[in-house]
């Protein structure tokens, strides 16, 4: 399955399934109001997030909002409380999971300078480096990649000629299909932990690259409070139990 993600903003777009040009997903992003905590934005979102109009401007950094996943229906399938970066509350169904820790195995994280390996619940292990990111079975095998910035042509995505002009395009491989909403989900989540590790929006989108080497360099002299921040990172509801 080859799915092409419309925007480069991953909290609020749609997942093409490129075969059928059937929306599959939609992901939108509201803040939260005054009034409504984390924990009641889960409860009550329900279906109203297919009715709801987001405009396009900028979430605050430190407001916490929330992401719905919405099926081909328009109805809410999984949804993802924001905190910051950190998600705090993640539901998938009708399976409510408080933060990342139940949807991450966070004693088997691997860091390394220039690659992460993170481990999912599913027995997946997303491979997360400053230029790829990969899915991996328990085999190790390949079985999903990300193309970023890339046009569609002959059946497969191949780098934009115009650079920034192109679309991300989602390959998942032997993905049962009771699997495919926890594995979007747990997408949008390693995104967004990408992006936090190799600053990789800029270095992806060529505003102004970092060479690698200096990638590198910097990820080897902080490796032991990098490990600490991404176990913090996914694991924000550890220190109260």
């Amino acid at each position: 399955m080859l799915l092409k993600l419309t925007s480069t903003d991953i909290r609020d777009t749609a997942l093409v399934d490129c075969a059928t040009d059937e929306i599959l997903y939609r992901t939108s992003t509201c803040v939260a109001g005054p009034s409504r905590s984390p924990a009641s934005s889960t409860s009550s979102l329900g279906r109203t997030w297919a009715r709801t109009n987001r405009s396009r401007e900028t979430l605050p950094a430190g407001e916490p909002c929330t992401t719905a996943v919405l099926d081909r229906d328009g109805e809410t399938a999984a949804e993802i409380v924001w905190d910051g970066r950190n998600a705090s509350v993640i539901r998938i169904e009708d399976e409510v999971l408080q933060g990342t820790t139940e949807l991450f195995d966070a004693a088997f994280v691997r860091v390394f300078p220039d690659e992460t390996f993170l481990p999912t619940r599913l027995e997946y292990t997303w491979r997360i480096t400053p230029e790829t990111l990969t899915l991996l079975d328990d085999d190790d095998a390949v079985i999903g990649r990300l193309y970023t910035d890339c046009s569609f042509v002959r059946g497969r995505p191949v780098p934009a000629v115009q650079p920034g002009k192109g679309h991300d395009y989602l390959e998942l491989e032997k993905l049962p299909s009771d699997e495919l909403l926890e594995i979007i989900v747990t997408y949008l989540l390693v995104t967004t932990l990408r992006e936090r590790l190799y600053s990789v929006t800029k270095y992806v989108y060529g505003q102004r690259k970092r060479p690698l080497a200096n990638l590198r360099l910097h990820a080897s002299r902080s490796l032991a409070n990098m490990r600490d921040s991404l176990r913090r990172t996914i694991s924000p509801s550890s220190s109260q139990h």
